[in-house]
């Protein structure tokens, strides 16, 4: 009974503070390392987090930027690698058959997905403090009872593109209490808008999405005028660029002004 229970614990997962060396093959992956992780611990993250349109945090000069080949990361001999749930899998099982220790983790492209990741998070990095606050705030908000639509949202991104249903952002609109226009305008996933039919449809929040460089909030006000009166107003929202390529990082945040912008709302009523 004592061997069962050694080798019980010799197969639960290590914690974050018994690596020394970690790698990861999946942008999202680099930024949770980044931000979460202790900066002498990250032995590799991917070179598209070089990109100061990705990066969220500093990047560490001792870090090795690989480009998902195993050869890269069998020379550095990481006792931990993260690979995601598609990318890099022929590398990811190259470094598998020469041993090494390499751990998928699942993609997240739903809030019931992302509850999934932040868990698999948890299970290989144990409980870092900042994975720990990301999980327990989103569990929290999604344990409430769904709140009644009572005010309207429409997402504006760069190239007029809207976000409707079967996206991230519409849930999160949804559980914040807002009614997504897109959506009920039958948009499903992506779509284009106007900013003629982004003021004719009137909605309470404007939500803004993109980067600085590809879509200015000042560019579209002198597009139009009318959205000045948002502006000034406070009636708008602007969603982190983390949002669309690692939303465990934000999405409980998110989730939280969203959800206390909408009771400003209610509440002015």
């Amino acid at each position: 009974m004592k061997k069962l229970f050694l080798l019980s614990l010799l197969l639960l997962p290590l914690p974050a503070a018994a690596y020394e060396r970690i790698a990861s093959l999946n942008l999202c992956l680099d930024q949770i390392l980044l931000n979460w992780v202790a900066p002498e611990k990250i032995a590799s993250v991917t070179w598209l987090s070089a990109n100061e349109h990705y990066r969220s945090a500093p990047l560490p000069e001792q870090v090795h930027l690989n480009r998902g080949r195993a050869e890269e990361l069998l020379r550095l001999q990481p006792d931990l690698i993260l690979v995601g749930q598609f990318g890099a899998q022929r590398a990811a099982r190259r470094l598998r058959d020469l041993g090494l220790n390499v751990v998928a983790i699942p993609d997240a492209y739903s809030l019931e997905q992302l509850r999934d990741q932040l868990g698999a998070l948890e299970n290989t990095l144990g409980q870092l403090q900042p994975l720990q606050k990301q999980k327990q705030q989103l569990d929290k908000l999604l344990a409430a009872p769904m709140p009644p639509a009572q005010a309207s949202a429409l997402i504006l991104s760069a190239n007029n593109i809207t976000y409707g249903d079967g996206m991230l952002e519409h849930q999160l609109l949804e559980r914040a209490g807002f009614r997504n226009l897109a959506a009920k305008q039958g948009v499903k996933q992506l779509g284009r808008v106007s900013l003629e039919e982004v003021i004719a449809a009137q909605p309470d929040l404007l939500v803004f999405y993109g980067g600085e460089k590809d879509f200015a909030v000042a560019h579209l006000a002198a597009r139009h005028p009318a959205l000045k009166n948002y502006i000034d107003s406070g009636r708008t929202y602007t969603l982190p660029a983390e949002l669309g390529f690692c939303p465990a990082l934000v999405a409980a945040d998110v989730l939280q002004q969203l959800t206390d912008k909408r009771k400003s709302f209610v509440e002015a009523r």
